[in-house]
């Protein structure tokens, strides 16, 4: 089968032109998602075909120098949109050689020679894309990168056998040549430039929808899970503790005297106080622990399989560090910082829905604002006794590293 020339060309010119006004209705000025860069690529891509299909009526220097440089501008763009995205640098050596070196080398006369060069930049280019994306691709959520991976591949497929097609001689590879080899390299270059941007768009879309997920079911201050995100995950493990025979500890705490660190040191210093707590509580539990901040100074930490001592150690470990917060951090300034702490066992027998269970620990926690702050108390919890085999205390151990925690 024959390729129309001319057919073909438009075929890419519009494909890449239209794509590049999608992009362009969804960048918005200050976003960091690399659209604002896809656009000009997918421009620069329709204008370079335009130029190919003027071939010997306008001059050389715009149909040959003029459209590889800007064909090699156009993945080099492409990289940048992905760094943008994952906002993240990278040498501008690494990304724009090529196209400092393709003007001066599409001087060569030796057409042959001239497509081989820019082929070979053409798979640097695009061995380059599948690195960044493969670099960022655990962190990257969602399948968008999936697609503007298979466009890559794809690019560096054909651009590897035009190279080889070069060097060995085979065929025409002139760009208005009617053969089989230009056919599919046209249709690559329009599926390419569809497959990419859609990747990038969805991609975008993706990374919206998880914030979006993780803003409805987390603080946004402290970045812990939120009171609705909390409450979940006790009713899965209460509904768990039965089957399991192991006990389930609830602590909630606060900050004593908040609203006079508001009211003295400011609004800001309130939130860093949150936000420093919320440090603490992170670095002090195990990985099997939820830690959750149920509304202003309120916070919810559930210890699934830890009895009542062993909650009471790790209460006592809170308080101390948060009582030398200010101390250890040098900085005169800072309020001196205190917590109370209402703790709850639960064992394997209790028949208590969530709200139940936090009540008590709330009421405990109470008895300690009432007896002076500072101090941890224990909620009594009724049991229906059933005959069951005693749980296995698992004592706790401080974590060596913050973040993290042995599990007991």
């Amino acid at each position: 089968m024959q390729a129309h020339i001319p057919t073909m060309f438009l075929m890419v010119i519009v494909v890449s032109l239209t794509m590049a006004t999608c992009t362009a209705a969804l960048w918005r000025r200050g976003q960091t998602e690399g659209l604002g860069y896809w656009t000009v690529a997918l421009a620069l891509h329709g204008t370079t075909f335009i130029l190919y299909s003027l071939r010997n009526i306008v001059p050389d220097y715009l149909t040959i120098i003029l459209a590889n440089l800007l064909l090699i501008s156009v993945f080099t763009l492409f990289s940048e949109a992905l760094l943008e995205f994952h906002q993240q640098r990278m040498s501008r050596l690494w990304l724009w050689w090529p196209v400092a070196v393709v003007g001066p080398l599409s001087l060569l006369e030796a057409e042959t020679l001239r497509i081989l060069v820019v082929a070979l930049l053409s798979c640097y280019q695009a061995a380059l894309l599948l690195v960044i994306l493969g670099r960022n691709r655990a962190q990257t959520a969602g399948r968008g990168q999936y697609f503007v991976m298979v466009g890559a591949v794809m690019g560096l497929a054909i651009m590897c056998y035009r190279a080889v097609g070069a060097a060995l001689g085979m065929g025409q590879l002139q760009i208005t040549s009617s053969t089989p080899l230009q056919m599919i390299t046209f249709l690559v270059s329009a599926i390419v430039m569809i497959l990419t941007s859609m990747g990038l768009v969805l991609m975008t879309k993706e990374r919206t929808d998880a914030r979006n997920r993780m803003l409805a079911l987390h603080d946004e201050l402290t970045g812990l899970p939120n009171r609705r995100y909390s409450l979940e995950v006790l009713t899965r493990w209460l509904a768990g503790m039965e089957r399991g025979r192991q006990p389930l500890s609830l602590m909630m705490l606060d900050i004593d005297h908040f609203k006079r660190i508001n009211d003295t040191h400011g609004h800001l210093t309130g939130d860093r106080s949150l936000q420093q707590l919320a440090d603490i509580l992170r670095a002090r539990l195990r990985t099997q622990d939820h830690v959750g901040r149920l509304g202003g100074e309120e916070f919810l930490v559930i210890l699934p399989n830890t009895t009542a001592s062993g909650a009471h150690e790790l209460a006592e470990t809170l308080r101390r560090s948060v009582e030398q917060m200010a101390s250890d951090s040098g900085d005169s300034s800072a309020p001196n910082m205190t917590i109370s702490i209402g703790v709850c066992t639960l064992e394997a027998d209790t028949r208590l829905n969530p709200e139940e269970a936090i009540d008590r620990a709330d009421a405990a926690l109470y008895q300690a604002k009432q007896k002076g702050r500072n101090r941890i108390e224990t909620a009594e919890v009724r049991v229906v006794t059933t005959p069951a085999a005693a749980p296995h205390e698992s004592p706790r151990v401080p974590p060596a590293a913050a973040g993290s925690a042995p599990a007991p």
